[in-house]
């Protein structure tokens, strides 16, 4: 008995600083993400995540830990995203490029409700290039990013075979000659070069008020659809 209740205070003890991890990584999400990652301190962090700085320091040794650790945290809010569409029965069934059009659809509602995490990516690209931050120290994030790819690859992949993704019949080249990652990767980083104008600087000038951000997001991906067909 005395074992049994040493071991359930031992599991709580963990739970509780798990908790505790989470909450810090998700106030410093929101922190990076509305002010940048430069413009925040340790001590701002704690402060919003109600805790002592030497608390924070326990577990997090330093800014780029914890910087990491927030940008596993966005693309895993992303996953969830999309896990209700491409775990579906309805979403199987479908050919390549209705799966590409359903993906690049939840995209645009992403790029809608969820600007603070385009702009945190944005934040975290400049400060991974700034503080010249390792590609072994990236891996965790890379391969939260993988599991996205991995699905938009997949469909291409798919309509490819099944007939329904073929690139204008391959009139163009340069398209037909590209590899399903060099199509994919193109695709995705015009959307965040987009979704991060418009999430940091989208209205900073007048002309920018000219065309409803959405209605670019919206053109930018049926350019990209009538490109698969």
């Amino acid at each position: 008995m005395p074992m049994q209740a040493a071991e359930k205070r031992k599991k709580e003890q963990e739970m509780l600083k798990e908790s505790r991890i989470n909450g810090i990584i998700e106030c410093t999400f929101g922190l990076f993400a509305e002010h940048g990652i430069e413009a925040i301190s340790m001590n701002d962090i704690a402060k919003e995540a109600e805790i002592g700085v030497a608390s924070l320091y326990r577990y997090f040794s330093t800014k780029e830990d914890l910087a990491i650790e927030a940008a596993v945290y966005a693309w895993n809010l992303e996953i969830r995203f999309f896990r209700g569409l491409f775990e579906s029965v309805r979403y199987k069934a479908m050919t390549g490029f209705e799966q590409m059009k359903a993906l690049l659809e939840v995209f645009e509602e992403a790029i809608v409700s969820q600007r603070s995490f385009f702009s945190f990516i944005y934040y975290f690209d400049s400060f991974v290039k700034a503080e010249k931050v390792s590609a072994e120290r990236l891996s965790k994030y890379e391969q939260a990013i993988s599991r996205v790819n991995s699905i938009m690859v997949s469909a291409i992949e798919k309509g490819k075979s099944d007939g329904s993704i073929t690139f204008g019949g391959g009139r163009n080249s340069v398209i037909a000659s590209a590899s399903d990652d060099e199509i994919y990767f193109t695709m995705l980083h015009s959307l965040f070069c987009l979704s991060q104008k418009l999430a940091i600087s989208g209205e900073l000038l007048a002309q920018d008020k000219a065309v409803n951000p959405r209605k670019q997001i919206q053109l930018l991906i049926n350019i990209m659809l009538e490109a698969l067909r």
